[in-house]
């Protein structure tokens, strides 16, 4: 029978912003940070990181990268390829994640639970506290009438009242 991992994650910065997800023993972090992508609404293209001793940017040693960027850095860090039962987690874990190094949204995490269940399900969110805020501030998605691919419209609203006080 295989484990189940628990695990509440808090949106830094957002009081009451909180997912539970749960994800089988045998996925990768990769396979986490998917389900925190897609449990807070997030489109999947930028770097990330977790630290498993739970403080951001602390320890080398407990620093997982995603798997193209975890070679290609100066200090190079360890890959997000690692499987969560190899990692000896245990109930009460902290783990901190980090997405978007420009914009830092961060997520600390708690391993709540490790659950002996067959588990059909790879990675899914349970519960949802909260909305989270838009990932990019200000940036609306517009319908185009060909039925094509939405670009992303950037409102300057900074801007344009810089513009208004000049």
């Amino acid at each position: 029978m295989q484990q189940t991992y628990v695990f509440t994650a808090e949106l830094v910065g957002f009081q009451g912003v909180r997912r539970t997800i749960t994800v089988r023993e045998d996925m990768t972090l990769v396979d986490l940070h998917y389900a925190l992508q897609s449990a807070f609404d997030w489109d999947d293209d930028h770097l990330y990181a977790f630290w498993l001793d739970g403080a951001f940017w602390a320890s080398a040693d407990e620093h997982y990268m995603h798997p193209h960027h975890a070679t290609s850095v100066d200090r190079p860090a360890k890959n997000a390829c690692a499987r969560l039962h190899e990692l000896a987690l245990s109930e009460g874990r902290q783990i901190a994640y980090e997405f978007d190094f420009e914009r830092k949204w961060r997520v600390q995490l708690e391993l709540r639970e490790i659950r002996a269940e067959q588990a059909s399900a790879v990675a899914r969110c349970i519960e949802r506290v909260g909305d989270a805020p838009p990932q990019y501030e200000g940036v609306a998605f517009e319908d185009k009438e060909d039925g094509a691919a939405a670009q992303p419209t950037v409102e300057f609203v900074a801007l344009h009242e810089e513009a208004d006080a000049a």
